[in-house]
């Protein structure tokens, strides 16, 4: 007879884990009737999980994310980084036994390998992507980096400026997260754009580590650090004692380079970068369960606040305050009467931003453009023959960058222009949804044709026949010297000497017309193309305003009617609350009230268990070896 089976005690961690997915299933339960779609998110979160531990690099753009990115995986260049570089979709950094890149096209049933060396057309605003190709939804990248033996990488968009949807794609990014590592850096605290969507992003992420680049180029990062955290107790008390994790990725590149191994270890040292490779692996990789359950529960306590604070909607309704049921019903009345009678003033003023807006950009093209011409003419001057031959890229490199420069200045005079027609009117966090139906990515791609190649000219025939006859010239001049002293001898070997100087007088006097002939033909080049560039920047910039005086009157127009249709909603709450009698009032508030005891009880129980987790340092997962990290190569 065998045994009995011996039952394995669970641990710790394992019977937390056990009871955060038992609240979870509470939540859900007290959602799923009368607030489904919070029932459905937290679902969506215990859900999705994905076979890796994977962290979200997030922050606003020009951060430094791709950098540190790269530093962190020991790859330097891999994601695309530049000053005028701005990643327009997330890459996937997952380990694979070979380098390999692939696309996710919209509509596409499988991804599409690309070039590993071309992530930057692919996924950077700068990036040329093939005629008709729509951009990626994500490019998705294997290599063999240590660290991604038990992690996944995720870098995405900038979160800041006017362009809504490079947030939207960082929060769809985010959606997938284990932990985020929220980048900022240290030339300047917290923008609100970062301090919104950190609220946004981390409803259902309970882990987010902070990293603050650039600490080399700024020696006042401490205070920067400070004033973070001063900016974090104020608009999000949750991370105000978070980690900050100072980080020079380009210390630790620059090891790459360094004299000496001994050099290269400080470098690597000092940029603190292995420290955080250590760190992820520690504090996410070996923790992923847990991090899991947490993240059910962050989840599922913002579902139930949310929940929580539409009861306390519906309680302040069931007895209302005359007077403020007089101010909502006037401030509709208001909002209906204003649209009608300030719609010619709001159209003038408009009309007038707009016009001085365009101007203003107008000026900004022809200024860009000016500068540019002037810069290039100089360097054709300067530049050999190896820089002439790449000066047509460079051109092109530019001229995008000068497009997104134009670009954002638009937008920057886009956003002061709402401000000034619609600030009297909504709050600035209203203003928000105007803002991003103003923004849109430049749709000027072009790249420039290359110079024809240069035709000979009759001015080339006759010079390069003039220096032959010169150089022939020189050379009888040679021989003959030793034939007027007498030397014959001499003169017969001085003869191929003669012939040599004459080729070679020959050809330093060809190759120099050829090379001034070069450079002047790129120079009428560079004016055709900067005018070509110009007329296409000044229609661009045309659209962008045409574009945004239309969707700033619908704007304008669907605002002021969601504001509308929400007092219409409460008022008609309260005239139904207003029928109800003492005895129905009472009931209804007393249900109101027990859903959220409910609420309460449930909220109480996931704080205490995210607080376990955290206090645990969310438990440790067994099986997970780390691998050998560092700057070495991998």
């Amino acid at each position: 007879m065998s045994p009995p089976a011996v039952r394995q005690q669970p641990t710790a961690a394992g019977r937390t884990g056990g009871i955060a997915r038992g609240i979870a299933d509470e939540a859900i339960a007290v959602l799923r009737g009368s607030f489904p779609d919070g029932a459905a998110e937290i679902a969506r979160i215990r859900s999705e999980r994905p076979d890796r531990p994977t962290v979200v690099v997030v922050g606003e753009t020009k951060r430094g994310k791709s950098s540190l990115v790269n530093a962190l995986l020991n790859r330097p260049g891999l994601s695309p980084v530049d000053a005028m570089v701005a990643t327009s979709t997330y890459l996937v950094f997952r380990h694979g036994e070979v380098n390999h890149a692939a696309a996710v096209l919209p509509g596409a049933g499988r991804p599409v390998t690309i070039p590993i060396d071309r992530l930057r057309d692919w996924a950077t605003e700068l990036g040329e992507l093939p005629e008709g190709q729509p951009p990626p939804r994500m490019v998705e990248v294997e290599c063999t980096a240590p660290l991604l033996t038990n992690l996944t990488l995720i870098d995405t968009p900038g979160v800041g400026g006017l362009v809504a949807a490079h947030a939207e794609i960082a929060l769809h990014a985010a959606r997938q997260a284990t932990a985020l590592l929220f980048v900022v850096d240290a030339s300047a605290p917290f923008a609100r754009s970062e301090l919104d969507f950190l609220r946004t992003a981390s409803e259902s992420i309970d882990l987010v580590l902070f990293a603050v680049t650039k600490i080399d180029a700024y020696r006042g990062w401490r205070q920067i650090v400070e004033t973070d955290r001063a900016l974090l107790r104020t608009h999000a008390p949750r991370f105000a004692d978070a980690e900050m994790m100072p980080v020079s990725s380009q210390l630790f590149e620059r090891a790459v380079d360094a004299p000496a191994p001994e050099v290269a270890r400080v470098l690597r040292t000092e940029s603190q970068v292995i420290g955080m490779q250590i760190g992820l692996q520690s504090r996410v990789a070996a923790k992923a369960d847990a991090l899991h359950d947490a993240n059910v529960l962050r989840g599922a306590r913002s579902q139930l606040a949310a929940y929580f604070r539409a009861l306390a909607a519906g309680i302040a309704a069931v007895d209302p305050d005359p007077a403020k049921v007089a101010q909502m019903r006037a401030d509709r009345e208001r909002l209906v009467a204003q649209r009608r009678s300030d719609a010619r003033t709001w159209q003038l003023t408009m009309r007038a931003q707009m016009g001085r807006a365009r101007t203003d950009s107008m000026l900004d093209v022809q200024r860009e453009v000016r500068d540019a011409l002037h810069r290039w003419r100089i360097e054709i001057d300067r530049a050999d023959r190896d820089s002439l031959k790449a000066l047509p890229r460079e051109v092109d490199a530019v001229l995008q960058a000068t497009t997104l420069r134009v670009f954002d200045r638009i937008l920057g005079r886009l956003r002061s222009v709402t401000e000034v027609v619609l600030h009297q009117m909504f709050a600035p966090d209203e203003l928000e949804d105007v803002y991003a139906g103003l923004a849109r990515a430049p749709t000027i791609r072009a790249t420039l044709a290359p110079p024809e190649a240069r035709q000979q000219t009759v001015e080339d025939k006759i010079v390069m026949f003039g220096g032959v006859a010169a150089g022939l010239s020189a050379g009888r001049l040679v021989a003959f010297v030793p034939a007027m002293l007498g030397a014959g001898a001499a003169s017969v070997v001085m003869a191929p000497v003669s012939i040599g100087l004459g080729l070679a007088a020959t050809t330093w006097m060809v190759f120099s017309r050829r090379r001034v002939a070069e450079k002047n033909h790129l120079k009428v080049w560079i004016v055709e193309a900067m005018t070509e560039a110009r007329a296409s920047l000044e229609s661009e910039v045309a659209s962008q305003f045409i574009d945004a005086e239309h969707t700033l009157t619908l704007a304008l127009d669907a605002a002021v009617q969601r504001r509308v249709d929400a007092l219409d909603a409460e008022v008609r709450s309260i005239d139904a609350a207003l029928k109800l009698d003492a005895q129905q009032k009472d009931r209804r508030r007393q249900e109101l009230l027990a859903k959220q005891a409910v609420i309460r009880q449930v909220v109480a129980k996931v704080d205490t268990t995210l607080q376990t987790l955290q206090t645990s340092g969310h438990g440790a997962q067994a099986g997970v070896q780390l691998p050998a990290l560092g700057g070495g190569s991998a």
